[in-house]
């Protein structure tokens, strides 16, 4: 295992470096914190907001079936409150905004980490672009100012293949521990991190390919034995330890539940309950509501009852998604100069054979990640309700993209010039939407009143411009909300409703066919202005008015 190259890096940062990356992060801070006050409640953050705050009195049974306890951390300021007289600490600490804070310097700890492991494996100039791709990304900001779970799923898959990344090319106690704790961890911020095991044993087999090949050259039984038994011995004290904080998560709920007593609502676990008629009383070492939300996650994603329609490209489908849904959305709504340099930094890493000398010592740390949930969440994942499912792969898409620029002080003066370049359109377009970073959409749809064709739900509309709704209703008294019929007038309708996400894909046909708007409020509502003499002619022309 060759580990030198590991051993020989500064991993400690100059004082200019601990500036540079202060100011980054503050500049973070700055942009989520002075946005946050003008997003309004979304829809699930009450659910995760009060199933945090049952975690915390105790109550970890499931409510729903994402609510996971690292929701505990949001309602951490609300409980401390519950405790405190009455005064300006308590009032404080009750706002909801400390609760979305707590997301707010989760995110800039994950681009702390992002600095960190991109300037280990590239250097600092890599480890800059690295990190404002991160904090420049709109869909990156709008969830780091919201009680939910996409963030801290994002964060935690980084953090657990930074472990992952350590303990492969520094095999000891400490990283084997931090590994398998990283692991149990994200177990309870959400079932995406079920992947996470397979992923990581596989990323370090590739690690190990060079000495399995060379085992497999010695054709000595013996050491295939001894890697096969420390791969398993490490999986073995990994799974322990996620068990053992499974549990500790949630307050050893009904743990050793037998699994005929589980009331399983998804096909697999149904199937799998009843092949096992022969050993039926099997304890399951995990809490009941950890592998009962995982059930139900699973039927959510067989049955979609819990949201509404899946809409891409004018088109409405339920259950199932569309195939190649993430790349559409991924296409539209990055910004442009993340893309080009991405696709630059993997032309790059593909066509220069140097480059790709680091792969099983690095990269595959990133890229194995990205490549399975790429294809998972494009083929298999049907909940295609927003990019957000898609935001674990930012922070290590991020990182290797900051590989393009390995070496800076020798790179072409045009590079560098393109890679500023990049950044400060990278920079306008994202602040171009301040304080409204949930509907960004980049400049391929550069008609911002016309994003509701492509993509809808989350991506557009998730109930957190409300309060601007309000205030425009109340400046336009004259304008109607969500009419219920064909109708003249100033009208205003959101944007999912516009394409039938929880309505009748039909009910706004007659609107969205036939009519543009002339405006939006906060991008996520479509104001129409249509004159009696326009609504005769519709109904002279079409069906719709019969």
């Amino acid at each position: 295992m060759n580990t030198a190259r590991f051993r020989n890096l500064r991993l400690e940062p100059t004082r200019l470096e601990n500036i540079v990356i202060l100011f980054l992060l503050i500049a973070f801070l700055l942009v989520t914190i002075l946005s946050s006050p003008q997003i309004s409640v979304t829809l699930d953050e009450p659910l995760h907001y009060h199933y945090g705050l049952f975690v915390l009195q105790g109550n970890t049974n499931r409510i729903d079936d994402s609510s996971m306890p690292v929701l505990a951390l949001n309602a951490f300021p609300a409980y401390i409150a519950s405790r405190l007289p009455t005064g300006p600490l308590k009032e404080t600490l009750e706002h909801y905004f400390m609760a979305r804070l707590v997301t707010i310097l989760y995110s800039a700890a994950v681009a702390y980490l992002i600095f960190h492991w991109s300037r280990s494996m590239y250097g600092f100039a890599p480890a800059i672009f690295s990190t404002v791709l991160y904090i420049l990304d709109p869909n990156i900001i709008a969830h780091s100012q919201l009680v939910t779970t996409d963030i801290f799923i994002t964060g935690m898959t980084i953090l657990t293949f930074y472990l992952i990344w350590k303990f492969a090319n520094k095999r000891n106690l400490l990283n084997g521990l931090l590994c398998a704790i990283a692991l149990g961890l994200s177990q309870l911020v959400k079932y995406t991190a079920v992947a996470l095991f397979p992923l990581a044993v596989t990323a370090l087999i590739i690690h190990d390919w060079p000495t399995i090949k060379n085992i497999y050259k010695e054709r000595s039984v013996k050491k295939y034995g001894r890697y096969v038994g420390q791969l398993a011995s490490y999986l073995l004290v990994a799974l322990i330890i996620t068990t053992v904080i499974i549990n500790l998560g949630f307050r050893f709920n009904h743990t050793f539940t037998s699994i005929e007593d589980y009331r399983f609502r998804s096909s697999f676990f149904q199937s799998l309950q009843a092949n096992l008629t022969t050993a039926k009383n099997i304890s399951i070492p995990l809490p009941y509501p950890y592998l009962q939300g995982l059930d139900w996650m699973i039927h959510t994603n067989q049955t979609a009852d819990r949201y509404g329609n899946i809409y891409l490209l004018g088109h409405v489908s339920k259950p199932q998604g569309f195939p190649g849904y993430y790349f559409v959305a991924f296409a539209l709504k990055v910004p442009i100069a993340t893309q080009i340099l991405a696709l630059a930094a993997l032309g790059m890493y593909f066509l220069n054979p140097r480059r790709r000398v680091r792969f099983t010592q690095d990269e595959v740390f990133c890229l194995t990640p990205i490549a399975f949930f790429t294809i998972y969440f494009n083929f298999f994942f049907n909940a295609q309700t927003g990019i957000r499912y898609e935001l674990v792969i930012f922070p290590l898409l991020f990182i290797f993209t900051g590989s393009l620029f390995v070496d800076w002080e020798t790179l072409p003066r045009s590079l560098k010039a393109a890679g500023a370049l990049a950044i400060t359109y990278l920079a306008i377009s994202t602040l171009s939407y301040f304080p409204h970073f949930t509907p960004y959409f980049n400049e391929l749809v550069w008609d911002k009143r016309q994003t509701y064709k492509y993509l809808a739900d989350s991506n557009l509309e998730w109930g957190q411009s409300t309060g601007e709704l309000e205030q425009y209703l109340s400046q336009h008294p004259d304008a109607i909300y969500s009419p219920n019929s064909i109708e003249p007038g100033l009208l205003v309708v959101s944007g999912s409703d516009l394409v039938g996400i929880l309505t009748r894909p039909e009910k706004y046909a007659w609107l969205r066919d036939n009519f543009k708007p002339v405006d939006t409020i906060a991008y996520a509502y479509f104001v129409y202005k249509i004159t009696p003499e326009e609504i005769a002619k519709l109904c002279m022309t079409t069906t719709y008015c019969r």
